[in-house]
């Protein structure tokens, strides 16, 4: 019944452990438990099933994939309430800054909290969409898990991970290496299925340590180190015959100092350098590093305030892309109010100061009023503002490159250019839902919610003959603030327990996109993104076995073909449906089995915006198989 139960406690939505069915916000959780008995692979996996939640998979492991939570790819994600955002930015354009393959490996997580909606008065900068927060397990005690995956496309998966806890020492060590030899599709063209182009010989590597020292009754200490690597091949498209190799590589180190004053009032300080080494035609590195201190104080029975402050410095360097600089800083004070002024009823309000060294000083609210019906059922409304500065990408990227004339084709003359003089993304962002349990087997949560940004910032891309030389054709990039931008959709999710065996769920989402390039045109859809998504998962599950049957869909996407420069834009088929299993054994006490089955109908379908020709650019991953082994120690 744990996934049933709405006064299950939450930190990430207020910055402070707070019951959900306390919390005036739009809240998903993937437990531990869920990761166990589907055997989600990785964290991006894991974020499939999540209401309201996209990940944009290109279908090819050495590409990024990245989430969108409400239309919004402006997502901050964070580890145990640390920032590991990327400020340099997106590698494939868009306005998010996280791969979601740099995440720690899923078996030392304890749960994902999923906010949807603002997040931008107690976070800063990214959290325009929401927030994810992968949250480690603790080491309260010790245990271990090692497992072994062989599947389809010479797919081969491995993982280890041990925690010991010895007086007041806890150690936790974890690696994971996943290896796919190529990569294979259903041509949506021609019905067949093919490799893609390129060799793929894709590889990703994790290594996690985490060492926590508890240094009185009411102080701790942890240290840690994240390190991701992974490398393949990867083609601008399917069809493209490039090798065109990627390898991208994180390391992150941590400290944390916990401390509590009196019982509740709980604060920490901690430290971080996160390291990113990335090579796609050329080098990238970028180190971000900066401290984050925070401190709970209850003032009185019904009231707690939580302030801090934040500091964070970024810096990029690009083999040939950087031309000027490629850095910022920022520094944030903050602080939050959560205030019960009668029975019943709450107020959350927030506001944060940030001084950034390039979009210049903000002040940002925002105010959630959160109405508790009993102890499964709340209603809520939130507003925030939203304060996005532009990446380094944004700012900095000077790239020119130069392809001559071939017997009967056009040179090409391949130009992006970012804007130092760009103005940061601002706007405010509603939020209005209600959860409940219904007959103690049912529980359904409904929200919806509008965005409204000005200034916000994209790539303009436009292509015309050079008159300099009409030998060529110039192919022009260049980081602009667009103007204006709205979102506004809902969200719908049933999750029912039919009896002690069987589980079903059940969740709608839609989204319209909108921007206003101020050329006259007025707001026209973002062609990016599929509005409607489905989903519909039956689960059976007793002693020995757990088997899972999700079935995925999405309707309403744009086939006119958007031509932007050298790139096409939206889908080939406005729908497609497709369907996943998992099984798994519980052989004895510690020793299990499982097998999972991906794309099972074999459908021709993209996740991805991008058309070539009658194909998708990056297409999904055809019907594939994977089965493995557990042992818990």
């Amino acid at each position: 019944m744990q996934e049933f139960e709405l006064d299950s406690m939450v930190v990430t939505a207020s910055r402070v452990e707070t019951a959900r069915v306390d919390t005036p916000a739009n809240v998903s959780v993937v437990t531990a438990e869920k990761i166990e008995s589907r055997h989600y692979q990785n964290v991006a996996e894991a974020l499939k099933d999540v209401p309201g939640a996209t990940v944009l998979d290109s279908g090819k492991g050495a590409y990024e994939k990245t989430l969108t939570l409400n239309g919004d790819e402006r997502v901050l994600v964070l580890v145990d309430g640390r920032r590991v955002n990327n400020e340099m930015g997106s590698t494939s354009g868009g306005r998010a800054s996280y791969d979601f393959n740099q995440l720690p490996d899923v078996s030392i997580i304890d749960r994902i909290e999923v906010v949807k909606g603002h997040g931008g008065a107690l976070y800063g900068s990214d959290a325009v969409g929401g927030v994810v927060n992968i949250i480690t397990k603790k080491m309260d005690h010790s245990f271990g898990k090692v497992g072994m995956g062989f599947g389809s496309n010479q797919t081969r998966d491995a993982k280890a991970m041990y925690s010991i806890k010895e007086g007041k020492t806890g150690v936790m060590v974890a690696a994971a290496k996943y290896k796919q030899g190529y990569f294979k599709y259903k041509d949506v063209a021609d019905g067949d299925t093919k490799r893609w182009a390129a060799p793929s010989d894709y590889n990703n590597e994790k290594v996690s340590l985490k060492v926590s020292q508890e240094l009185t009754e009411k102080t701790a200490l942890t240290i840690g180190y994240d390190y991701s690597k992974f490398d393949g091949f990867s083609p601008s498209d399917a069809k493209n015959i490039s090798e065109n190799r990627t390898d991208k590589k994180t390391t992150n180190i941590y400290a944390k100092y916990d401390w509590s004053v009196n019982e509740g009032d709980a604060g920490y300080l901690q430290v971080y350098h996160n390291k990113l080494d990335y090579y796609n035609q050329g080098g990238m590195e970028a180190k971000d590093y900066g401290f984050d201190a925070q401190q709970t104080l209850n003032t009185s029975e019904n009231n707690k305030v939580v302030f801090g402050t934040s500091y964070r410095k970024s810096k990029a360097s690009n083999d040939k892309s950087y031309a000027d600089g490629g850095d910022i800083n920022n520094f944030a004070l903050f602080a939050s109010d959560i205030w019960e002024f009668v029975p019943t009823w709450s107020l959350n309000a927030e506001a944060r100061y940030d001084k950034h060294s390039k979009a210049g000083n903000k002040t940002t609210l925002s105010a959630g009023l959160n109405k508790k019906f009993d102890d499964n059922s709340h209603a809520y409304l939130n507003w925030g503002q939203v304060f996005k500065a532009p990446n380094i990408d944004n700012l900095y990227y000077d790239n020119n490159e130069i392809y001559p004339p071939f017997g009967s084709w056009r040179g090409s003359k391949i130009i992006f250019k970012g804007n130092p003089n760009l103005k940061p993304e601002k706007g405010d962002i509603w939020t209005l839902g209600y959860s409940t349990i219904v007959g103690e087997k049912t529980k359904v949560d409904i929200n919806c919610f509008h965005s409204s940004l000005n200034d916000a910032i994209d790539w303009k891309q436009s292509k015309f003959v050079d008159p300099t030389d009409p030998a060529y054709d110039v192919y022009l990039g260049v980081a602009e603030n667009i103007h204006k931008q709205k979102k506004n959709g809902m969200e719908l999710s049933i999750n029912h327990e039919l009896n002690d065996n069987w589980d079903l769920e059940a969740s709608y989402s839609y989204v319209r996109v909108r921007n206003d390039n101020n050329d006259g045109k007025g707001y026209v859809r973002d062609v990016n993104y599929v509005p409607n998504i489905y989903r519909f998962g039956v689960r059976y599950h007793n002693d020995l076995w757990n088997a899972d049957l999700f079935l995925r869909a999405g309707s309403g996407a744009d086939t006119n073909r958007i031509n932007s420069g050298s790139y096409s834009e939206s889908y080939v088929d406005s729908n497609y449906v497709t369907l996943d299993a998992s099984v798994s054994y519980k052989a004895t006490k510690d020793l299990s089995f499982y097998a999972k089955g991906y794309n099972l109908f074999n459908k021709a379908y993209a996740e991805s915006a991008g058309v070539s020709g009658a194909s998708y650019k990056y297409p999904a991953q055809s019907r594939r198989f994977i089965i493995g082994a557990e042992y818990s120690f």
